[in-house]
């Protein structure tokens, strides 16, 4: 395939509108140009017109996992924009259109390495698993509905395609990292609920928001301490507060409150280990009389933490100056991937984040270089070929 044909297959990824929904219309047409090249693939619908699609190819024990997800973030306003973005714009060696960089440039280029293998073919000596999933962007839904279906259980190695490059504006390059380590997270409330009354006569009432400011206090305090715990790998949790709400009218005692946060924790300080000290928090200050407060969990993933000594971080580490021109730096972030929800269901296989996105991702005019595209392509290529025929231990 040619570096033209490589690229309308983006620019017709990027012409479907996948924010937040018609995941569905994306999987059809990537099912359709695999057919084309004789891959089958599956779709495993979660919700009306959102679906997942699911490749296998190969034969043999070791399986190497791929994934990357088929929906964006919101188009946000149109006057932000330069070019429209749904319509591949090519500027300056730069690829402009929502989700070029997050991620449909790694999915389309991981779609792209596995039609060639095939054309090409290349022995693989194991099995390549592509999970092209949906609803990653908002709680990531379709990974979700991925577990127990069998597709996570039996993989020895990931790869998440999702952005790892860092622009520099002075010399218009980027960076390359590969990320090994990514933060957990906790989301969580606090309700309070009180006794409506007039405010004229606040004694004849409880107030929520009091007793949940109360409760703010001593939450605050617990996390100035836990902030100084720090991972080896992982740093320190970061804690927010995202959203305070409660009170019905400006005349009455409020009667409900509710705090909502969000914690990316570590190995160290992870989720189970704060739920239970905020219970225990809670616990003691309701047996204060008029004090009502209950905690819920609304979201918990893992940290997710592969060794710098895993073949895959090795192969990508070596392989990656010949394709990229740059040494691969290998980090941790904050944030999470669909990789956190897989590794609930396989906490054995070892997990890298490497894509050829970069940090214009979620921005108006965003954009992946022309070159880090075509480049990753043949890079992913050496890897699932290297890391099947284990040919580190041939290198090395």
């Amino acid at each position: 395939m040619n570096n033209v044909e490589r690229i309308s297959i983006l620019e017709k990824s990027i012409s479907i509108k996948t924010d937040g929904h018609n995941e569905q219309e994306l999987a059809e047409y990537f099912k359709k140009i695999l057919k084309d090249h004789n891959i089958e693939s599956t779709e495993i619908p979660f919700a009306t017109g959102r679906s997942n699609l699911i490749v296998s190819m190969g034969h043999g024990d070791r399986i190497l996992g791929l994934t990357g997800h088929m929906d964006t973030v919101n188009i946000g306003p149109l006057s932000d924009w330069k070019s429209d973005p749904l319509v591949l714009t090519d500027m300056d060696g730069k690829l402009f259109g929502r989700g070029t960089s997050d991620m449909k440039g790694g999915l389309v280029a991981l779609i792209i390495a596995l039609i060639e293998i095939k054309d090409e073919g290349i022995d693989l000596g194991g099995q390549i698993r592509l999970l092209a999933t949906g609803g990653e962007e908002k709680g990531q839904l379709g990974s979700a509905s991925l577990l127990g279906h069998q597709l996570i259980s039996d993989l020895e190695a990931l790869i998440v395609a999702e952005p790892s490059r860092l622009s520099n504006p002075k010399s218009g390059k980027n960076t390359p990292f590969a990320i090994f380590g990514q933060n957990g997270v906790l989301d969580f409330e606090i309700i309070s609920k009180g006794k409506s009354a007039h405010s004229s006569m606040p004694e004849l009432g409880i107030n929520a928001i009091d007793n949940l400011q109360e409760y703010m206090n001593q939450q605050k305090k617990y996390f100035d301490h836990m902030v100084q715990i720090n991972d080896s790998v992982l740093g320190k949790i970061i804690p927010v507060n995202s959203i305070i709400s409660g009170g019905e009218q400006i005349n009455s005692v409020p009667s409900y409150a509710k705090l909502t946060t969000k914690v990316r924790t570590t190995t160290m300080v992870n989720a189970n280990r704060i739920i239970s000290d905020l219970e225990d928090i809670i616990s003691k200050m309701n047996k204060v009389a008029d004090m009502n407060l209950e905690l819920n969990v609304l979201r918990q993933l893992d940290p997710v933490v592969t060794s710098k000594d895993s073949s895959i971080i090795k192969l990508v580490s070596l392989y990656g100056p010949e394709f990229f021109k740059q040494k691969i730096i290998l980090r941790t972030v904050a944030g999470t991937t669909d990789a956190a929800t897989f590794i609930s269901e396989n906490d054995r296989m070892d997990i890298v984040q490497i894509g050829p996105g970069n940090d214009s991702s979620h921005m108006a005019n965003e954009y992946i270089f022309k070159q880090d595209f075509i480049d990753y392509i043949e890079f992913i290529k050496k890897i699932i070929v290297s890391y099947l025929n284990d040919e580190l231990v041939k290198d090395i």
